[in-house]
């Protein structure tokens, strides 16, 4: 049923095809017919001619709906191949198809002049950026080293908090720009959960300092984790940093799920995430409300969090109300990871 269906649709384009043929050869035994008439001739001569006619012309037509469909066939497996390689085109039949082929030629050509234009584009920027990265970490690095020598600098606090708001874009930048090639910068292996965990809420420690009225709980976190440490932490603190700023007042807490001890969650009793935004947070640019409000969302740290979690075998998942807070959880799955 299958190959039927696969061919009727062949089968009648060709007819269409060669309808203006037939009309031809109907007019013909028509003609035939009436000239037979007029004549008072024996009708046997214009039936055995119609009928010789129409046996070679089936041969014909036959054999050249084969043809057709070969042709039809072998175009269908270069497009779902998604060949570049003009030379496995059928050769043209004729000139008007030789013009198309043509044609297709020159686009063909225009579109990889167009893809290598873009590549070029894409890597110079990449690297610029790469670039400008890695150089404005100096300037940052002298203000936070100043910070460290003056304690006693009005608004210390909040400079120290702006600061590390311009240090985590920074590291978002270079994240995105490496989520490509994320592979090659893995080094995955045992890590223990809860110096992990720390580690990353020491770095962003400053914002629960400023943020006063917000308080942070890590409940106990046996065990190890496969993983990779760099990355984990740059997911980690980006939860984290998301769970300081959405809980202007109220408690973010650290912990193993009690019904799956390889889920890390953490949770808030924040603003909370309106339900029409859950299922496109991990979208790359959605802000979703509280993002367009007065926090200024980048649209980028989940996504970079769920891209990241996803090369290294992990998962992400985020429930929430609003008003309540959100619980974001990080599933361990094993996935193929190799230790080092």
């Amino acid at each position: 049923m299958t190959g039927a269906r696969e061919l009727l649709p062949v089968f009648f384009s060709y007819c269409r095809r060669m309808l203006r043929a037939f009309l031809l050869v109907a007019l013909g035994g028509a003609t035939l017919f009436v000239v037979t008439i007029l004549y008072r001739a024996p009708l046997e001569l214009p039936l055995y001619t119609c009928c010789l006619v129409g046996a070679v012309g089936a041969v014909f037509f036959f054999s050249g709906f084969a043809r057709y469909y070969r042709r039809h066939t072998a175009l269908r497996m270069l497009r779902a191949q998604c060949a570049t390689k003009l030379a496995a085109l059928p050769a043209p039949r004729d000139i008007l198809e030789k013009d198309y082929g043509d044609i297709i030629a020159a686009l063909e050509r225009n579109r990889l002049s167009a893809a290598a234009d873009a590549a070029h584009r894409e890597a110079d920027a990449t690297e610029y950026y790469t670039l400008w990265s890695h150089q404005i970490k100096t300037p940052l690095a002298a203000m936070r080293l100043l910070l460290q020598e003056s304690p006693d600098i009005p608004g210390r606090s909040a400079f120290a908090q702006e600061l590390f708001k311009a240090e985590q874009y920074v590291d978002m930048v270079l994240g995105y720009l490496r989520i490509g090639s994320i592979h090659a910068d893995l080094s995955p292996q045992e890590v223990p959960l809860e110096a992990l965990v720390r580690e990353s809420v020491k770095k962003v420690s400053t914002l629960f300092i400023h943020q006063k009225s917000t308080t942070l709980q890590i409940s106990f976190l046996p065990g190890t984790v496969l993983t990779d440490k760099k990355w984990f932490s740059f997911v980690l603190e980006q939860i984290l940093t998301n769970a300081a700023k959405y809980t202007p007042r109220g408690t973010v807490r650290v912990y193993l799920a009690k019904d799956s001890p390889d889920t890390l969650v953490v949770e808030d009793t924040g603003l909370g995430i309106r339900a029409e935004d859950l299922p496109r947070i991990f979208e790359r640019g959605f802000t979703g409300y509280n993002g367009r409000g007065g926090q200024r969302s980048t649209g980028l740290g989940l996504y970079l969090c769920h891209e990241v979690l996803q090369r290294l075998g992990h998962t992400i998942s985020i429930r929430s109300e609003p008003g309540k807070g959100t619980a974001v959880c990080i599933c361990f799955a094993r996935g193929t990871l190799v230790v080092e």
